[in-house]
């Protein structure tokens, strides 16, 4: 493969330096996280961020001082080339910026979610493809040990197969530096479905493929929801019920009810997992431990958040290097946003008992007007 950026050939004839990365988009995301994990990333080696994009000066100052030697660019037509581009802006602009990006010999790391619409995801897809270019897909929690060990207990079905999952996301909206933007349908996208929700639904598709919606409700009155509910069903009968807040405290874990066994996830848990097994009158705690040695009993505690967002900056260096898939591609991305569009043209008003009946009227009102 050839490009207008870097060439294979010139990729794996400097094996041993470090991809150069641009990133698009300096918002909240970058600044907390994906900027310190890409910083890490330099200091592993792996690669270099060579230039940083966004329209807002002030954003780009903010991140400038994780990067001191990147250059800062307002206009992305003007940045640096580089092999891959990672592209934090906002959902409605993912698409045709992977586009043209692709088509300009990027490879891509797109935040989540992939885009605004599935068939804009099929798109982005078919064109990475064509091109032969790696696309990823910004969902870190993939590269936490316990949500792969999840995996594992699942695919060797040690404790039997899966009966039902049980699943609550949500609190008080804390997040930094959100835009008004973020909380319209015509910019964001979607409410608490689409922003945390495509996490959770995008895990559940990587352990158990692609479920039906039986149902779907939310607090949307014609702008983005704060709550949601649904409930997912698997061809083998599996059920998930699952529960998202922007505005409650929720007890914030997966539930995974096997034939003989439950296992919980705590969310923001990189490495633990509570195991209650079926006769066995203690819980156990476990946690997910990277080898060292040549036993367990030498193993170390695996990583946490920057550890999980940086182990995704290697997953992707190396696809790219090696020319292979990185662990979450546009499928499992494009399968969860397929799921949300499903939600979103099913929906009903989530059941609110303390409205009155002139409030509840106009809530459908609104429901229907949108």
């Amino acid at each position: 493969m050839t490009s207008e950026i870097s060439s294979d050939s010139a990729i794996d004839g400097k094996a041993g330096l470090p991809l150069k990365v641009l990133i698009i988009g300096c918002g909240a995301v970058v600044e907390e996280y994906q900027g310190p994990a890409a910083r890490e990333a330099e200091r592993q080696g792996w690669l270099e961020v060579v230039g940083l994009v966004d329209r807002s000066e002030e954003r780009l100052a903010r991140c400038q001082h994780l990067f001191p030697s990147a250059t800062c660019f307002t206009d992305l037509d003007r940045a640096r080339e580089a092999d891959i581009a990672l592209i934090a802006t906002p959902a409605r602009s993912h698409a045709e910026l992977a586009v043209s990006l692709l088509g300009r010999g990027y490879n891509l790391l797109v935040e989540k979610p992939i885009c605004a619409t599935a068939a804009e995801a099929r798109t982005m897809r078919s064109e990475a493809d064509r091109l032969g270019r790696m696309l990823a897909v910004g969902h870190f929690r993939r590269f936490f040990p316990a949500i792969e060990t999840v995996r594992t207990l699942i695919d060797s079905a040690v404790f039997g197969p899966v009966r039902r999952i049980v699943a609550d996301e949500g609190g008080m909206f804390r997040w930094p530096a959100a835009s008004a933007g973020f909380f319209t349908r015509q910019e964001g996208g979607g409410g608490v479905t689409l922003d945390i929700g495509i996490h959770m639904l995008e895990i559940l598709v990587s352990w158990l493929g692609l479920p039906e919606v039986v149902d779907y409700a939310d607090d949307a009155m014609g702008g983005v929801e704060i709550n949601s509910a649904v409930r997912l069903r698997w061809p083998g009968g599996t059920e998930a019920d699952i529960r998202l807040s922007w505005d409650v405290e929720l007890a914030n874990r997966y539930r995974i009810e096997f034939e003989r066994a439950t296992v919980t996830w705590r969310t923001g848990q990189a490495t633990d997992l509570l195991i209650e097994i079926d006769g066995v009158p203690v819980p156990q705690l476990a946690t997910a431990r990277q080898p060292y040695g040549s036993t367990a009993e030498y193993s170390t505690p695996a990583h946490g958040y920057l550890g999980a967002f940086t182990a995704q900056w290697k997953d992707v260096v190396d696809a790219v290097r090696e020319n292979r898939k990185p662990r979450v591609s546009g499928a499992t991305a494009m399968a969860a946003l397929s799921l949300v569009e499903t939600m979103y043209a099913r929906k009903r008003l989530m059941d609110m008992p303390y409205f009155d009946p002139e409030e509840s009227a106009r809530a459908h009102q609104l429901v229907e007007g949108a």
